[in-house]
């Protein structure tokens, strides 16, 4: 059994392979687009673009690894069955499980690996991506024009004479709440621990108010970016922050034990006697299972639902598998 065990997953792995790669590019390159709309209105460099797509990266991984899973199980099966390879291995007296016990134990790993992806995984790398967008959306908001007023740097309102990328020449800044003026030769903006930061270089502090002036070499001005941090050892509200995600992303992670045992079932057959069937059959039972847990908006519920999937299948191919 072992012998059989390591035939049956040396022919497996170079098709999950080759439909992994398959199915991984295409949800790159729909990745990457929905992340070249967002770019549309902030600039970034490539290295924020490699960035953003790492941060998208678990959720690509996870949707292609089980997706692939299902079809690599499926096109196994078949060409087995189309080679009569199928016929011989039950000749033999091997029992219809023994082909399924080597690939329920990988589709067990599968399914918890994708949980620590969905769980943990993916809500620090969904938030990490949201809070870099909005530092992005930030600093393009902060993003001065020369020679023009009323443009805003949290309570002071700012005045810019020339500009070189993130420099400025002759900067004025006003502050009508506290009646304050700042007048300074150079600034310059960047970016640090979660604050946009307007460093000021020699100038004069005016209080109008008071009458009274200091004069600075440097000065910093802080304006603090709105970002958002979820701990999972805080579950109750880690949880009801991505409650969505993980039930949107749930039917994914348990796709590969939910649907294993209905894999012999439409992928084994007798070659001389039936024709092959199923592609078109694991297509209508991968859309029926994913239309039924999408429906559901509660995660209960989708657990139920892939729990029969799984009952059904097992309950299925134990009465009858299709040769």
């Amino acid at each position: 059994m072992a012998r059989l065990s390591k035939f049956l997953i040396e022919n497996f792995i170079p098709i999950f392979l080759t439909i992994f790669l398959i199915l991984f590019l295409i949800t790159s390159i729909i990745i990457t687009i929905s992340i070249s709309n967002i770019t549309a209105s902030i600039h970034i460099t490539t290295y924020e673009l490699f960035k953003m797509y790492m941060l998208s990266l678990p959720r690509v991984i996870f949707i292609a690894i089980s997706i692939s899973f299902f079809i690599a199980l499926n096109s196994l099966f078949s060409k087995l069955s189309e080679s009569q390879e199928i016929i011989a291995i039950f000749a033999s007296g091997v029992k219809p499980f023994k082909l399924v016990k080597p690939f329920l134990f990988i589709a067990l790993g599968i399914t918890l690996i994708n949980l620590i992806i969905l769980f943990i995984t993916i809500p620090y790398a969904k938030n990490s991506f949201e809070n870099f967008k909005a530092q992005k959306k930030q600093e393009a908001k902060f993003n001065f024009q020369t020679s023009q007023i009323s443009q805003k740097f949290g309570e002071w309102s700012v005045f810019a004479k020339s500009k070189n990328n993130k420099f400025y020449k002759e900067i004025i800044l006003f502050n009508p709440q506290k009646n304050e003026l700042i007048i300074a030769n150079k600034a310059s903006l960047n970016t640090k621990g979660g604050y946009i930061q307007f460093k000021l270089h020699n100038g004069n502090v005016y209080f109008m108010d008071k009458r009274t002036f200091i004069v600075f070499k440097k000065m910093n001005i802080n304006q603090k970016i709105k970002q958002s941090f979820y701990s999972i050892f805080n579950f109750s509200k880690y949880y009801k922050k991505f409650k969505k995600t993980f039930n949107f992303y749930l039917p994914f992670a348990l796709l590969p034990i939910a649907l294993l045992f209905f894999i012999p079932i439409i992928s084994i057959f007798h070659s001389r006697l039936h024709k092959n069937h199923s592609t078109l059959y694991s297509i209508i039972i991968l859309i029926l299972y994913l239309l039924l847990t999408k429906i559901s908006k509660n995660i209960e519920i989708t657990l139920l639902i892939s729990f029969v999937f799984f009952v059904v299948g097992f309950l299925l191919f134990k009465r009858r598998v299709k040769f």
